[in-house]
């Protein structure tokens, strides 16, 4: 019988690099049904079984912001993968471990695999795997993916624990939120509001988070119930607005890592800073990030002017000769002036633009994918 496994977790974690090492050639691309975000599926196996691995996209959370989280957790919750992996980088572990805490309070069957351990070392961080894993009351495994280390470990975790049965984690949001949630929990219970697809609790907090796509499958299934949940958020985000200037969304954020940090703060990370290398690192930042000379913006601003001069000039030379001809075609009148100063100065004008925005828009997603922009 085929696992099915989903490898996640947050952009550049080396969740990629994991599926290739699991897979190898044994994968195919495609799309999600109805969008055109990437699908990568592959399988492995060896004495353990045969495992279906699927390699969701780079997401930060699970609320729909974006196309690949809603794509990521549609497939968490329709698929009902027996074991979700998260990719986790050691050498940023409590932004990563947001991701992993969201898994976590969905109820998901999640393992850690903690990769990247050689870059964390090369910075001087320890971390206390096994420590992590009681914590968490999850499977935390050491893996550097691109040597292929762990790999084994890996598997057999999921092996071991891929029937296993999971109980939501509940973090304490404080006592306005603690309370909305708690009175939205037994409406939702009561209703089986969209119980057969999300626990009650998650479902509260997603109103709560403001996620358009729960909220419209909420109307869709029950208004008088959506409108009922809708006034409790009313009411907890006027209070929270009115006595600590925040909102739901921001509260709900802060609690998270803050629950993070008291794991992280009971010795799970040690660190041995390289003094010499982070004093390099902190004066090539303060150059490049400088907020006044800013050199790598400008060198964007440069690449961007120089480069679309002459596709700028050759849009302005043929819409000037097709000004002129049509011109000296056409006799005088309103036809004659609505098509070459209306229509073509006017189309002109907007298309000798486009060379500018398609260099300016490849320049910033170059930075993007660097990593400066991030």
């Amino acid at each position: 019988m085929s696992i099915a496994v989903a490898l996640a977790g947050n952009p550049n974690s080396g969740k990629t690099t994991l599926f290739n090492a699991l897979t190898g050639a044994r994968q195919h691309v495609g799309n999600y049904p109805g969008v055109t975000v990437e699908k990568k599926e592959g399988t492995y196996r060896d004495d353990l079984g045969e495992f279906n691995i699927i390699d969701l996209p780079g997401t930060y959370s699970l609320t729909a912001y974006s196309m690949e989280e809603v794509v990521a957790r549609d497939y968490l919750v329709n698929e009902k993968p027996a074991m979700v992996v998260d990719i986790i980088d050691a050498s940023n572990l409590e932004r990563n471990l947001y991701l992993c805490v969201q898994f976590l309070e969905m109820g998901m069957p999640v393992t850690i695999a903690l990769n990247m351990m050689d870059v964390a070392k090369k910075r001087g961080i320890e971390i206390d795997h096994k420590k992590l894993s009681k914590l968490l009351n999850i499977p935390v495994v050491p893996t550097i993916a691109r040597k292929g280390h762990g790999k084994k470990e890996l598997l057999q975790t999921i092996a071991a624990r891929s029937e296993s049965k999971i109980e939501p984690l509940k973090i304490s949001y404080g006592q306005d939120i603690d309370t909305a949630l708690d009175e939205m929990e037994e409406t939702i219970k009561s209703s089986s509001f969209l119980t057969k697809r999300y626990h009650a609790r998650w479902t509260a907090i997603k109103y709560l988070e403001n996620d358009n796509q729960i909220k419209e499958l909420g109307s869709k299934e029950d208004k008088n119930l959506d409108l009922q949940l809708e006034a409790i958020v009313a009411k907890v985000t006027k209070h929270l607005a009115a006595t600590l200037d925040t909102h739901p969304e921001g509260m709900i954020a802060d609690q998270r890592y803050g629950f993070i940090n008291s794991i992280l703060k009971q010795g799970i990370v040690k660190r041995y800073h390289d003094e010499n290398r982070l004093q390099i690192s902190d004066r090539i930042d303060k150059v490049v990030t400088n907020r006044f000379l800013g050199p790598i913006i400008m060198g964007l601003y440069k690449f961007t002017f120089s480069y679309s001069e002459m596709p700028i000039s050759w849009f302005e030379s043929f819409f000037g000769w097709l000004s002129g001809a049509t011109d000296s075609a056409l006799t005088e009148g309103l036809l004659k002036s609505l098509i070459v100063s209306g229509i073509i100065d006017g189309v002109g004008g907007v298309i000798g633009f486009v060379p500018l925005i398609m260099f300016m828009f490849f320049g910033i997603s170059l930075l993007e994918d660097s990593g400066y922009l991030a």
